[in-house]
């Protein structure tokens, strides 16, 4: 069940790279630290962010230049980042679905703040975009409904798993 939820995730946030240019990639990294092992959810959410960058040098045409590759550098390791903050999956969020809910929404928050903490960063460095709290904002309801959908999948998915491991049981 496990392998299985893994390349899912991985298949579901690469093919995310062609309905958005940047794909919500802290809630990727998130469902993957709260789903899977810690190795597990850094190797996914590399993945996901290598198809994404693959995806936007290849087919969107990014520039090929060191601020570019910068950007992508910074949102990779942001990426592993919020799937290391995810993975620490403290004690409650085992004890029930409740739990694991409240951990994604910390999760999701914590890491959020992490990755667009490293994007400003960039941004003052290089004075490249223009953030301001609207883009940050659309960013995270774009991040939250992703993971909220990501996470009942997740949970239908396994619920599903169980259903059918009783029937075989029994």
């Amino acid at each position: 069940m496990e392998k299985f939820w893994y390349y899912s995730l991985i298949a579901i946030g690469s093919a995310s790279s062609i309905v958005y240019p940047h794909a919500p990639l802290v809630s990727f990294a998130t469902l993957a630290g709260i789903t899977l092992s810690r190795k597990q959810a850094a190797i996914a959410a590399v993945l996901i962010w290598f198809v994404n960058q693959l995806y936007g040098f290849t087919i969107r045409h990014y520039p090929l230049t060191a601020i570019a590759l910068l950007w992508g550098i910074t949102m990779g390791l942001g990426t592993v980042v919020v799937a290391s903050i995810a993975s620490i999956q403290p004690t409650f969020s085992h004890q029930s679905w409740v739990g694991q809910s409240a951990w994604l929404g910390i999760a999701l928050l914590l890491g959020f703040v992490a990755y667009q903490s490293s994007i400003l960063l960039v941004n003052q460095w290089v004075g490249m975009h223009g953030l301001t709290a609207d883009v940050f904002l659309r960013i995270f309801v774009r991040d939250v409904v992703w993971a909220i959908a990501l996470f009942a999948f997740y949970n239908v998915f396994v619920l599903n798993y169980q259903r059918i491991l009783r029937r075989t049981l029994h």
